[in-house]
């Protein structure tokens, strides 16, 4: 279905990859310093957590793409009051334009994870759409757009991928309004997507290869979707959710994806530079690759992040995801502006073999990397995990041609017992 809509959904954008620069630390360069460091990466596209004042009026005349953002707290007074957010837009937008590139505005952070703020859940779209009003009105809209970064469960299903279905807390209230408001305005869903979380929640089962973007033989058979990659069964199984509630054009952007490097299990240089390497290269890759549902499509990525945070809560495992050192030193190399085919192990997209649909060579299904409470009975039969009801679709006639394909396993059950049938007819007649 999304090959259909291809031509009309994908508009001329820069290939280039994306940084989260943080700042949760006591011992980092000044702005300055780091916009000359991200340049000197081949970087295109930068992500602050905020609107800081000394940080947007050094990116000014950079030439970087700038996405700017909120703490879930400013969310309630943009969502009452179209002037707090014209204002918020004055003070935080047009003060720094046109130096400073300022291309999306990110409204919240990981809000859905937060069960102490459900009461503002329902204020996200109101906020987004005061704060679009106050882009229209003043003849921004078409070139800063606005969304927010969601986490990773937001999902209630997510394996195999095209089982995807959004919370059921969510999906009405929140995610549907939402949706509806980013196709409108032609923005994107963006998404924090760490396969190295769904790899370490699950190491014994998830294979570490499938995380890396280093495993040359598929770990799930959706239907015709081959799944080399964590990545890609994450995304696609957010796509799936996207499509199962209509909305199948809503373009998907990745806004933080990286790897630790120090201070838990499978955190060190090695897998974070293969894993950042192979990202940078299957996200810039030309042409295109895209996702096993939503082929040739460019997916905008930031990594995670620019530089170690010493002040960030969770301890080590927390400080440890940046490619450089405080001091600007490269921790491992990396190329940020690879521009060369990826070279796919096999297709992504194939027809079915014999192998069940939507599972690995073994039996067990396995997860896409989202929460353990997505690793749910395939079966649409099976009793529900925490109140969350399964999709009202099987597994196979929810995917594209998977009702044709019902029809024709059903078909070729049958034309034995019709050819015996009809010889033990025959054999009567001549007795």
């Amino acid at each position: 279905m999304w090959s259909e809509c291809v031509c009309v959904c994908v508009y001329t954008e820069a290939h280039t990859i994306g940084i989260n620069y943080g700042q949760v630390a006591d011992n980092l360069p000044a702005p300055g310093v780091a916009v000359s460091l991200i340049k000197s990466l081949g970087i295109g596209r930068v992500r602050i957590y905020d609107s800081d004042a000394a940080t947007l009026t050094a990116l000014g005349n950079s030439g970087l793409q700038v996405t700017i953002g909120m703490g879930n707290d400013v969310i309630p007074s943009l969502a009452a009051s179209a002037v707090d957010a014209d204002q918020w837009i004055l003070a935080n937008v047009v003060a720094y334009l046109p130096g400073t590139n300022i291309t999306v505005i990110l409204v919240g952070n990981e809000l859905f994870t937060d069960y102490t703020l459900t009461a503002v859940w329902t204020q996200l779209v109101p906020a987004m759409q005061n704060l679009q009003a106050s882009l229209v009105n003043r003849g921004l809209s078409s070139t800063i757009k606005i969304s927010t970064a969601i986490e990773n469960n937001i999902l209630s299903w997510s394996s195999p991928p095209s089982n995807g279905s959004f919370r059921a807390d969510i999906a009405v209230p929140v995610i549907t309004p939402m949706l509806q408001f980013l196709n409108d305005t032609g923005s994107y869903l963006y998404v924090n997507a760490y396969p190295y979380f769904g790899w370490v929640d699950d190491p014994g089962y998830i294979p570490l290869d499938y995380a890396l973007f280093t495993r040359t033989t598929p770990f799930i058979q959706d239907g015709p979707y081959n799944y080399f990659y964590l990545l890609d069964a994450q995304l696609d199984a957010l796509a799936s959710a996207m499509e199962r509630i209509g909305f199948d054009y809503v373009r998907l952007a990745v806004s933080e994806c990286g790897w630790p490097t120090l201070g838990t299990i499978g955190a060190n240089v090695s897998d974070a530079q293969t894993f950042n390497q192979n990202l940078v290269d299957y996200i810039l890759s030309n042409p295109t690759v895209g996702t096993p549902r939503r082929p040739q499509v460019f997916i905008p990525t930031y990594i995670f992040a620019l530089f170690n945070e010493d002040l960030k809560p969770g301890g080590v495992a927390e400080q440890n995801w940046g490619i450089l050192y405080a001091n600007g030193s490269q921790k491992y190399p990396l190329d940020l502006t690879a521009d060369v085919p990826w070279e796919s192990p096999a297709p992504l997209v194939s027809p079915p073999t014999s192998a069940p649909l939507g599972l690995p060579p073994t039996s067990q299904a396995p997860s896409s990397g989202f929460t353990a409470a997505s690793r749910l009975p395939l079966s649409p039969g099976s009793p529900p995990i925490s109140g969350l009801a399964p999709p009202s679709e099987s597994p196979i006639s929810s995917i594209p041609g998977g009702a044709e394909l019902c029809q024709a396993t059903r078909s070729t059950l049958l034309l034995p017992f019709a050819l015996s049938l009809l010889a033990a007819t025959l054999f009567y007649f001549q007795q």
